[in-house]
């Protein structure tokens, strides 16, 4: 599978994310982990696409992080989520 990162072709998204997600994705670009916020997203939605198996299993496997992790609740994803369905439901019908 190939995502090609060519930005003539790469279609712009606008997604809201709550607060706290933002100050631990800015606090791995601080540290130089990724050169910016949009680097970090590509690649976290890189990553997921490799290895998402089920909605299921997805919610199995952030259960376990987020009893290790101060993650953010499932109210708050879920409406993320929500959210970016929304957003690509209107870049599709325009």
């Amino acid at each position: 599978m190939s995502y090609g990162d060519g930005m003539s072709t790469a279609e712009k998204v606008s997604v809201r994310f709550p607060p706290s997600l933002m100050r631990e994705i800015d606090r791995l670009v601080e540290r130089g982990e990724f050169s910016s916020r949009s680097e970090f997203i590509k690649e976290a939605v890189r990553f997921f696409l490799l290895h998402y198996e089920s909605p299921k299993e997805l919610w199995e496997e952030y259960k376990l992080l987020a009893r290790s992790r101060k993650l953010p609740s499932e109210e708050e994803i879920e409406k993320l989520l929500e959210e970016v369905d929304e957003e690509w439901k209107r870049s599709r019908s325009s």
